[in-house]
């Protein structure tokens, strides 16, 4: 194949500056650091339904009173009678020293 300078599809053929170039331009090779963001919310919020979701229920699977006969509260304790104490109390003021020889 020899080199046609007239062919508009030679990709090295030179541009006279009158002629757009019509080539594609290749695209900026730059790191997205949305999509990796993007990226780890999704995964922080499937953890999070996992987990929530795999969680055992909150309330107590036993029967509430509410859903149960219940019976009659028993009656309160009557208090303890106070124990008998036959000691004589203190008295009111301290007994005077004796005087000093």
């Amino acid at each position: 194949m020899t080199y046609d300078p007239n062919n508009p599809n030679e990709p090295n053929r030179p541009l006279p500056p009158s002629e757009p170039d019509l080539r594609a331009t290749p695209a900026r090779n730059r790191p997205s650091w949305g999509a990796w963001v993007a990226g780890i919310v999704v995964f922080a919020v499937a953890a999070f339904a996992l987990v929530e979701w795999l969680d055992g229920p909150d309330t107590d699977p036993a029967t509430t009173s509410s859903t149960t006969k219940s019976e009659p509260a028993p009656a309160p304790a009557t208090p303890a009678a106070p124990a008998d104490n036959d000691a004589t109390p203190a008295p009111a003021t301290p007994p005077t020293a004796p005087a000093q020889q």
